[in-house]
């Protein structure tokens, strides 16, 4: 996939001068930082500063013939790349390269359970990376496609879409066994632990991913056949997403499932200290092996840390105690290879999959937001452009910058989006404009409309940057905020109990377009946190389910973004660049522009990580 989004990117610092939202105090928005050299560079050791974000410019296949890379061509240089890490050599074969041995130690979020099926988190998420396994996974590490998804076999070795997209029939590896632990003591795994983990799912947290699986066939062990109720050939990729087998034994004991993780992957869980640590050990028995027959995983253990402040995960990884890092700006990028040249690597690149935290949604239940002009009226008044810019200035642009929402842009555009891609609403900042409408509907200055935004997520970009701007610029308006912490915040989302506005949060990343809209918007849907319905979108929604013909489901899809765009039922803003940092002695690891970073739902390549060196390392 091609973009050309770092040939149209601008000098920051200059348009930086006299930036800012507009808002009486901000000048610039210095609180959240930004930064950068005046062409967006940096440290460039290692090179790939003119990359393509191309799958080409990352990937290859392996090579089972392969002989071992010297020495010196087994690590990345050390530097900033501009773009997506290519692979080393040694990670062009591992199977011929890796090392076994060694401890990763990496940074996780503090998980409330272990319970997927309760808890749709990457809280959780983490930990059964570590220790399950899906029917399909998605390809990850420096050979997968940073911009799309793909999904290889995991505990389905093959499968089959037939009858026009509604039945899908997976075949299960067979010799599959769980930990050899309780409750499963090393029992084999079978297609009946897959038809209660599906109707466990089904019941709970992803009802929406199952909702349209009309019935369950088990022809033996080793087979499951799911009878859909319409067509989606999608299928395969949605249940890659979230969608962990667990025993039958852990389905069936809710108690126990809230407390342990037991499966059939590629790490055995040995300690888990709330608000702490995690501690996995390598399986003995994992089923999997690499392309030159050599049983995985490589590392003898992964150590995952709770370590939600900035500055302390900064310095951890400067002193080899956390082997990755999310850098918010430039500048920080270049300290951290100023403070440790000889371990640091980064790609610099856009996310491409659908919005997750940047904005906020509107209730539909109440009348007031119903009506489309005091919607559009709240984002005409307030300047993505500068916005942007007040952040850093990831997606300076002369067209204008993107405002990703939640519609993977990959899918739809052969290039990184700007301005242009979000329609009139985004384009347009248009404060008298937005005075019009929000006048039409029956508010002024004297009587304007009084309302709050509760937020945890993004808090600091809502209560200081993004709701002071539409208060100045929109007399009509006034907008309180009031941070909640995360759990009120959910619950009043996910129980659409917010009386006007509320932060953004779309959850775990789908592995298809339906993933990321169908939920979200179809007036039936599980995840319909705004009330929305619309009738002619549902209409969409259904029609692009049952699409088969590829270009044909991409104008329903595009129909979808014109229309969520055009209604406003949520606002967007721009987000910053991925700046994945980990340190270059872990081998085969990389960040991915869609399913996200270790801590995050990309953890499951700890099962093929090895490490070169490193105080960890055996």
């Amino acid at each position: 996939m091609e973009s050309t989004y770092w040939g149209r990117r601008v000098g920051r610092r200059g348009v930086l001068r006299g930036a800012g939202l507009g808002v009486a105090g901000l000048a610039g928005a210095a609180l959240i930082g930004c930064g950068g050299d005046d062409d967006g560079g940096g440290t460039t050791s290692g090179g790939n500063t003119g990359a393509q974000l191309t799958a080409t410019a990352v990937g290859t296949t392996q090579d089972a013939n392969a002989t071992p890379v010297p020495a010196d061509q087994v690590r990345l240089a050390p530097g900033i790349y501009q773009g997506p890490l290519p692979p080393s050599a040694a990670e062009l074969n591992p199977g011929v390269n890796a090392v076994y041995g060694g401890v990763s130690k990496m940074v996780y979020l503090d998980p409330p359970r272990m319970d997927l099926a309760r808890t749709l988190s990457c809280t959780i998420y983490t930990t059964l990376a570590h220790t399950n396994n899906m029917l399909t996974r998605a390809k990850l590490g420096p050979l997968a496609d940073p911009f799309r998804v793909e999904i290889e076999p995991d505990l389905a070795e093959s499968w089959e879409v037939s009858e026009g997209g509604t039945k899908h029939t997976f075949n299960l590896r067979q010799g599959v066994k769980f930990h050899n632990k309780a409750p499963t003591n090393g029992r084999e795994f079978t297609a009946q632990d897959v038809v209660k983990t599906v109707e466990m799912y089904s019941a709970g947290s992803q009802a929406d991913v199952f909702s349209m699986v009309e019935s369950m066939e088990t022809p033996d062990d080793y087979t499951v056949v799911f009878n859909l109720d319409q067509p989606l050939n999608d299928f395969p990729l949605n249940v890659a997403a979230w969608s962990y087998i667990y025993p039958v034994e852990l389905v069936d004991d809710e108690d126990l499932r809230q407390q342990v993780a037991v499966g059939t992957g590629p790490f055995t869980q040995e300690e888990w200290t709330q608000k702490e640590r995690s501690v996995f050990a390598r399986n003995p028995d994992y089923w999997e092996k690499d392309a030159a027959g050599n049983q995985l995983p490589y590392l003898d253990g992964v150590e995952t840390y709770v370590q939600s402040d900035l500055n302390a995960h900064q310095a951890g990884l400067l002193t080899d105690n956390y082997g990755h890092f999310a850098a918010p700006t430039d500048d920080v990028l270049d300290l951290l290879v100023r403070e440790s040249p000889d371990t640091i690597v980064a790609g610099v690149f856009p996310i491409s999959r659908g919005a997750n935290i940047n904005g906020f949604q509107f209730q539909l239940k109440n009348p007031t937001y119903q009506d489309d002009r005091v919607r559009r009226a709240w984002a005409l008044a307030l300047d993505a452009n500068e916005y942007d810019l007040a952040r850093g200035g990831d997606n300076a642009n002369p067209e204008g910058a993107y405002s990703n929402g939640p519609m993977p842009w990959p899918l739809l555009y052969d290039a990184y989006p700007t301005a242009a891609a979000n329609g009139q609403w985004y384009q347009t900042f248009d404060p008298a404009e937005a005075s019009k409408l929000m006048q039409a509907a029956g508010f002024t200055a004297d009587n304007p409309l009084v309302t709050e935004v509760q937020a945890w997520y993004n808090r600091v970009e809502l209560s200081q940057l993004i709701l002071p701007a539409i208060n100045q610029n929109l007399p009509e308006v006034n907008i309180t905020f009031r941070e909640v912490d995360n759990p009120t915040f959910v619950t009043l989302m996910s129980d659409r109990n917010f009386e006007s506005a509320t932060g953004f949060l779309w959850g775990p990343p789908g592995y298809s377009m339906d993933q990321w809209i169908y939920p979200f918007y179809h007036s039936e849907g599980s995840l319909n946190y705004g009330s929305i319905v619309d009738p002619d979108l549902d209409d969409m929604l259904v029609k692009q389910r049952a699409e088969s013909n590829a270009d044909a489901q991409k104008e329903v899809w595009q129909q979808i973004w014109d229309r969520i765009h055009d209604k406003l039922y949520q606002v967007w803003m721009p987000e910053r660049l991925n700046r994945a940092v980990h340190n270059n002695y872990i081998l085969n690891y990389r960040t991915h522009g869609w399913v996200g970073t270790y801590t995050c739902y990309s953890g499951a390549q700890g099962r093929s990580i090895w490490l070169d060196g490193g105080k960890w390392a055996s």
